[in-house]
């Protein structure tokens, strides 16, 4: 059926030829496409491969300098164990935001290596183990705690254990039990 023209509008036919079956389907049986009512874009529910997201989110991160962590509850974490060392000490906003740079560099630089340590031992999935041996690695293995406090020359230290912790854990309650 010929397309009419009426006074410069299209008139369109009531029906349309379906592509799939090649047959006719009215206007009632055919979906209108419409914008969606939020003013977002469409969601589909469609489900991408495994790693497929994880690469668009490496990418994604790695285009932006932004920090990862909120500044806010990074700021009151580090207000927080600075005020048991001082109640009195003030910072700098410049100052909060080098240290959490730097923290920031610190965690995204161990990720990696814990990540580089679980693709050597033939995993994908970062492990508890993979950063006790990135940290071993590195050599941070005793920088754990600082203690501030003033010694006298008779104290004891104790070290948490890195590796065989049931047999390290064992022996440091026999050390301690003795003192």
């Amino acid at each position: 059926m010929p397309r009419q023209k009426v006074a410069g509008k299209k008139m369109k036919s009531s029906t349309k030829k379906s592509v799939a079956s090649g047959s006719k389907a009215s206007k009632s049986t055919m979906k209108k496409k419409t914008a969606p009512a939020e003013g977002g874009i469409k969601t589909s529910n469609r489900r991408f491969k495994p790693g497929t997201v994880a690469l668009r989110e490496i990418k994604r991160y790695q285009k932006h300098t932004n920090l990862l962590l909120l500044k806010a509850p990074f700021q009151r974490f580090v207000r927080a164990i600075c005020e048991g060392i001082d109640a009195q000490l003030r910072f700098q906003s410049q100052a909060l935001l080098a240290v959490q740079e730097a923290a920031e560099m610190y965690l995204v630089g161990l990720f990696e290596d814990s990540n580089l340590c679980a693709i050597h031992a033939n995993r994908v999935t970062v492990m508890k183990k993979d950063m006790e041996l990135a940290r071993r690695i590195r050599g941070e293995r005793f920088h754990d705690h600082r203690d501030l406090q003033p010694k006298n020359g008779d104290e004891v230290f104790y070290q948490l254990p890195y590796y065989n912790e049931k047999e390290h854990m064992a022996h440091l309650k026999k050390v301690i039990g003795r003192n």
